[in-house]
């Protein structure tokens, strides 16, 4: 005799990346885990609904990123970011990451800056772009306006090792040959000032308990960070100076 209500049960990577999920970010004990498909999608609705937006997209990120999670499955939620009109978008990576842009035309300005640097042997510069996505997610304005600036310094060194280890005189030191424009070299010498002089960014907060910078000065300089460095690495594919 057929047996009524036979459960279904999530299968192929299904089963090993929600017991990741289950006990690295819910941090609950393994044999809490129920691996039928209508409890998982009743768990997963819970934490959706009651979980702050930003807990939320940690939570994506952290199926994103799983090493098994279907490459189907990152191209369709970037989809379904797209078609909502978020104000976030998906770089695929690796690793991937959930971008915060204002509109659709910055994410892709920032995916594709993502790309350029990663694919020129840049991965450090790209890994401190996706930090700087990381912290505006979880609300570390000044520190996502710090990794964005390091992600500049990093191209800016690669292109020119003998410069400082800090960014204005790397600038310097390019315009002087000939790789930079001096009125660009200019305006990102003072942007540099901006987060050198502003506690809490560059340097230790002191007597107050945050930074003067907020959610649009961090995109701003993500986007700004982003275009930037991969168009010193466009301009100058290769042309590491001895």
């Amino acid at each position: 005799m057929r047996r009524k209500n036979h459960p279904r049960f999530v299968f192929d990577t299904w089963p090993d990346i929600l017991r990741a999920k289950h006990t690295q970010f819910d941090e609950r004990p393994l044999d809490d885990l129920r691996l039928a498909f209508d409890s998982v999608c009743q768990d997963l609705r819970h934490q959706i609904e009651s979980l702050p937006f930003n807990k939320v997209f940690d939570l994506i990120q952290f199926v994103l990123r799983h090493p098994r999670c279907p490459g189907r499955f990152i191209a369709e939620t970037k989809r379904a970011f797209a078609e909502c009109r978020l104000a976030y978008t998906i770089d695929p990576g690796p690793p991937p990451t959930i971008v915060p842009a204002v509109t659709p035309e910055e994410g892709t300005a920032v995916v594709e800056a993502l790309q350029t640097l990663q694919d020129g042997g840049l991965g450090s510069s790209a890994k401190h772009l996706r930090e700087a996505a990381a912290r505006i997610n979880s609300g570390d304005w000044a520190g996502s306006v710090r990794e964005s600036i390091h992600a500049v310094e990093s191209v800016a060194r690669q292109l020119d090792p003998k410069a400082s280890d800090t960014l204005r005189p790397a600038l310097a030191s390019l315009k002087q040959r000939g790789a930079l424009h001096p009125a660009l070299e200019k305006a990102f010498s003072k942007l540099y000032g901006y987060t050198s002089n502003e506690q809490g960014i560059r340097h230790a907060l002191l007597d107050r308990t945050d930074a003067r910078v907020g959610p649009d000065e961090a995109v701003f300089m993500l986007g700004a960070c982003a275009s930037f460095a991969s168009y010193l690495w466009r301009k100058h594919p290769g042309k590491e100076f001895s």
